[in-house]
């Protein structure tokens, strides 16, 4: 019976790649693992720097400040004081990011994306003519909602007794759930009804929004117009 040959080099060959897929693999684990870890690490050190400068540094601030402005220590002047430092560090914030070339462009498709949505809600044909006339402050941004969240925060913390700046930031930690359930019910009710209550409480975040939309070009409503259409349900089942 005859035998094949097998060409030692054919054997090489095969070796080499099995080896490099094996090489390949152990490598896009390792960046796998990488990549995660960096994740992970940037998740930490985000909601570190969030708690230390909305909640901790507000509270330290107002303790420092409690000697020469004695009314600080009364909880609910200490709460009010807290929760305008802020929303001055966040107003501050989006006024500087603002400035950044990139995040302005950013900016102007949020005001596309307001810009359409509004076109949208008022039965008009999506075209780029009918969504350049729609005003881009939507009652129902996600920056009205940031700072109802914040205005809301004040009058939660104004049941918080504690003096201690780090006791006062585990509470208020502890509090997030119900201010952040109450944020959203407001914001609901803002998207949903229009009346003297709904237009106080969008007031604020519309005000902000003059600084996160920015008035789109008509590159930028096509592409919102395009977005809008491919995530709107047609069993009308966004309506609020």
């Amino acid at each position: 019976m005859a035998q094949t040959v097998t060409d030692p080099s054919e054997n090489v060959e095969v070796a080499a790649e099995q080896k490099s897929r094996e090489q390949g693999s152990e490598k896009t684990k390792k960046e796998s693992k990488g990549s995660t870890l960096i994740m992970v690490i940037s998740v930490f050190l985000g909601l570190l720097l969030a708690v230390g400068l909305f909640l901790y540094l507000p509270s330290q601030v107002t303790k420092w400040l409690a000697g020469p402005m004695p009314f600080l220590e009364n909880h609910i002047w200490k709460s009010v004081f807290e929760g305008v430092i802020r929303i001055i560090i966040f107003v501050g914030y989006m006024v500087a990011v603002s400035f950044m070339k990139d995040i302005r462009r950013t900016f102007m498709y949020h005001g596309a994306e307001h810009k359409t949505i509004f076109c949208y809600e008022n039965g008009l044909p999506l075209t780029v003519e009918n969504v350049r006339k729609q005003k881009r402050c939507h009652p129902r941004c996600g920056t009205s909602f940031m700072i109802l969240i914040l205005l809301v925060g004040i009058i939660v913390s104004m049941f918080i007794t504690a003096d201690n700046p780090f006791i006062r930031t585990l509470i208020k930690l502890a509090c997030m759930p119900v201010v952040v359930g109450v944020g959203y019910e407001l914001i609901k009710l803002a998207g949903k009804y229009d009346n003297i209550f709904t237009r106080i409480i969008s007031a604020p975040g519309k005000l902000l929004q003059l600084i996160t939309t920015v008035e789109p070009d008509d590159s930028m409503i096509e592409c919102a117009i395009a977005a809008f259409k491919e995530v709107v349900p047609d069993d009308g089942s966004d309506n609020w």
